[in-house]
């Protein structure tokens, strides 16, 4: 009879008979491929347009280089490959409307410069492409002519093409293509040459009198220009997928039965068992994976179709949409890795019971192995805190966890006997009846709210003690752009002025093709001079531990202004100044020079600023080379949206330049970020462990429940009942609370900082879910069979 059951038919069969079961399963994994496929498809088009913004940016080519020197102007216009555009602000006139418009002229067709959506690229000089929000403001059309007005003059020109930037859909951008003139001046050359393998170009690169990037460090410049909300999306589809994941499961455990049931049907005529329950599992992954792909088509589907509505809303203007393929693959594999070892582990589990009955014996062992794995663990814990906070102790710290997790697995072992004291013997047998599933429930449910309590805290505590023992690298809510061409800052300001912003700072770079002057403490000459020394690597003893640079660079400022440095520099208004002209990093001469204390200063900014007409300029002979450090200090009063504008313009005008944030999160925010993360993802773990695993043990003890009822229990007797089991989980996670902060703060003894306190959420919530199942229990159940 075996013989005729198999194949297609038993799948049909199998649908048909649990249609219900498998529009359940297909709807949970409809939601579950919807869910994390859709996030990651709406975070990859994102990251994509961003990058597609930068390579339309620059043309598809491979480096960018800028220069406000007109000696090196000169070298790089006789690179025969390279690429020359001319950045500017401007306006575009159309009849009586005009709009302030990015005017980027290029001189070579083959220049790809934005992204095309509707005519075509300019090839004649005088065509242009404008941006799609802008010429719908001003009613323009492909083939009107316009004209464009900016520094040098007004030119009219006609446009052949619609652009658009995906990163910023307000973006307003003019392309022209022009021929060669005086006054085409180039602020951006653009090649698929690394400019430093170029004889010509070598030595203006080494006087830094020009900079240049690839595309790859300019992409990574932009990664870094993340939205808020894409860092906040990093983590957002796998946790969907992971509480998701658990909510599948949760509803396997409870189909099981009927499976068991259709299993044992298949064995009774001749199947054997392994194949029975492949047969189903196939199945059964069948639908769930169908239902995943399905979600996944749909979610991406939907976002294609209303990519514009959805794009808008974060400021951006897709194109298109990116399929994040390695969150596809991990959901399918670990979906079908979950059905793979399904059949395995219920056939161990299922020999293991027949194997091993339970005898009453066992509970005394189990009881006798809880206590001894708390106080092992406890001892071990102490031992293990001791030892961390010697010298030498960090490997051993990282032991302490597991000490931890081994007394918080064995509490229900300790907890369940102490509730059962003095009982009589027949409640005794019935909670310890009761108990036999909760222990598993609630050991795993406590380990996980120790590990997650103990690295949120752990975590946060290291951020908040490597934040108090360092200074800042720019002033807190500035943005500095440093090396930026001084053709493009007047841009960089209009562009952010229109956007908020009121400050521009600027620090003239000086050359520093023959030499390089130093700023330092006075404290470190002295250092030097009693070592007899005139290398300051030799003395960073006697660095100032406050300041970010001990060793900074000197920059000019405006002509007439006083010397302002670094006040973590300055000692009785002086601060010392080294002169560097070998390359092998000793000094050719030290001197000091009076200044003012200037908070702004040090760290990625500059370390003193002088007037190029002061004393110190004209002694070391210090003249600009043609860039600036740009320093926006209030740049934290703009919004999220107008800093990343303004950051996005700071990349497309100076691509070369190196960028800085003091509102961008630091590395001890990042890993707050990651303790809240891990507090957040433990907590809703540990909820639906307690909560899913007590549910299922309330159905299951539905017969012991109804039978208390129909005895006719004293509601007093049953609240006793239910109190003493579902204080195993409540005392197990009430307990894991201390011993998660006890962990992380070895003993109390670390209290240099705060350790925040996301890390209660997890305990709180695995207490919250315990009543909860307390409260489940406690309902009269239906009149069924258990």
């Amino acid at each position: 009879m075996s013989s005729r059951v198999g194949g297609t038919a038993l799948t049909v069969a199998f649908m048909r008979h649990r249609v219900a079961q498998m529009a359940v399963l297909t709807l949970l994994g409809f939601m579950l491929g919807g869910t994390v496929i859709g996030l990651a498809v709406a975070r990859s088009s994102a990251e994509r347009a961003i990058q597609d913004s930068v390579r339309a940016d620059i043309g598809g080519s491979r480096y960018a280089l800028q220069t406000g020197d007109p000696a090196a102007s000169r070298a790089i216009s006789m690179v025969p490959d390279t690429m020359p555009v001319q950045d500017q602000m401007g306006d575009v006139l159309a009849g009586d409307l005009s709009a302030p418009v990015l005017v980027r002229d290029y001189t070579k067709s083959s220049l790809e410069l934005g992204i095309v959506t509707r005519g075509l690229r300019p090839r004649v000089a005088g065509e242009l492409l404008l941006s799609e929000s802008t010429a719908q403001a001003l009613g323009i059309a492909i083939g009107d002519t316009v004209r464009i007005r900016t520094g040098d003059g007004q030119r009219t020109g006609r446009v052949v093409g619609l652009s658009v930037d995906p990163a910023n859909r307000t973006t307003s951008t003019l392309v022209q293509l022009v021929a060669e003139s005086a006054e085409f001046r180039p602020t951006i050359w653009l090649s698929d040459t690394d400019f430093y393998t170029v004889a010509a170009l070598r030595p203006v690169l080494d006087q830094r009198t020009a900079t240049y990037q690839s595309v790859d460090t300019v992409l990574e410049a932009s990664a870094g220009n993340r939205p808020q909300f894409l860092s906040a999306m990093r983590f957002v589809p796998a946790g969907c997928g992971l509480l998701m994941g658990i909510l599948l499961v949760a509803a396997g455990v409870v189909l099981s039965r009927r499976w068991r049931l259709d299993a044992d049907a298949l064995i009774a005529v001749g199947m054997p068992p392994a194949l029975a329950w492949r047969r189903l599992l196939s199945v059964i992954c069948g639908t769930v994976l169908a239902g995943e792909v399905l979600g996944g088509c749909a979610a991406s589907a939907v976002l294609f179709l209303s990519r514009d509505p959805v794009s808008a809303w974060v400021g951006q203007q897709w194109v298109g949409i990116a399929m994040p393929w390695q969150e596809t693959v991990a959901l399918l594999g670990l979906t079908i890795l979950l059905a793979l070892s399904a059949v395995p582990m219920t056939r161990l589990g299922t020999r293991w019971a027949q194997r091993h009955p339970k005898r009453p014996s066992q509970g005394r062992w189990a009881n006798l192995a809880g206590a001894l794995g708390v106080g092992l663990g406890l001892a071990t814990l102490v031992v293990l805190t001791r030892v961390s906070l010697e010298s030498h102790g960090s490997r051993v710290a990282a032991l302490t966890p597991l000490a931890a997790s081994v007394v918080a697995f064995a509490l229900p072992s300790v907890v369940a006997p102490i509730l059962c004291w003095k009982l009589p013997t027949a409640t005794k047998t019935l909670m310890r009846h009761l108990h036999a599933g909760l222990r598993p429930v609630a050991a795993t449910g406590a380990v996980v709210i120790v590990l997650s309590g103990y690295w949120s805290a752990q975590n946060t505590y290291d951020a908040n003690v490597g934040e108090a023992l360092s200074s800042p690298l720019e002033p807190a809510g500035s943005f500095v752009v440093s090396e930026m061409p001084d053709s493009a800052i007047q841009a960089l300001e209009a562009f952010y002025r229109s956007h908020g912003g009121r400050q521009v700072v600027r620090y003239a770079i000086p050359d520093e093709s023959k030499a390089q002057l130093r700023v330092t403490a006075p404290k470190v000459l002295a250092c030097m001079s009693s070592q007899r020394t005139l290398n300051p690597t030799e003395v960073t003893d006697c660095f100032p531990r406050e300041s970010a640079a001990p060793l900074n660079r000197v920059m000019l400022g405006d002509p007439g202004s006083a010397p302002r440095a670094d006040p973590h520099l300055l000692d009785n208004g002086k601060v010392g100044l080294l002169v560097f002209a070998s390359g092998d990093g000793t000094a050719t001469s030290l001197a000091d020079s009076r200044a003012e204390a200037d908070p702004l200063l040090g760290g990625n900014l500059p370390g003193l600023v002088v007037a190029p007409d002061s004393a110190v300029a004209k002694r070391f002979g210090l003249t600009a080379n043609g860039t600036s450090e740009v320093l926006l200090p209030d740049f934290a009063r703009l919004s999220p949206r107008e800093q990343f504008l303004v950051r996005a313009a700071a990349i497309r005008l100076a691509p070369s330049a190196q960028m800085a944030s003091g509102t961008d999160p630091t590395a001890y925010d990042r890993l707050r970020s990651v303790a809240n993360t891990a507090s957040f993802l433990g907590a809703t773990t540990a909820m639906l462990i307690l909560l899913l695993g007590g549910v299922a043990l309330v159905v299951a003890h539905t017969l012991t429940r109804r039978t208390l009822v129909d005895i006719g229990a004293a509601p007093g007797r049953r609240w006793e009942i239910v109190a003493r089991w579902t204080a195993v989980p409540l005392t197990t996670a009430v307990l894991a609370i201390p011993l998660a902060i006890l962990t992380a703060s070895a003993g109390g003894q670390r209290t240099e900082a705060s350790y925040g306190s996301l890390w209660l959420l997890p305990g709180l919530l695995g207490a919250a879910a315990a009543l909860i199942v307390g409260v489940a229990f406690l309902r009269p159940p239906p009149t069924t069979d258990e």
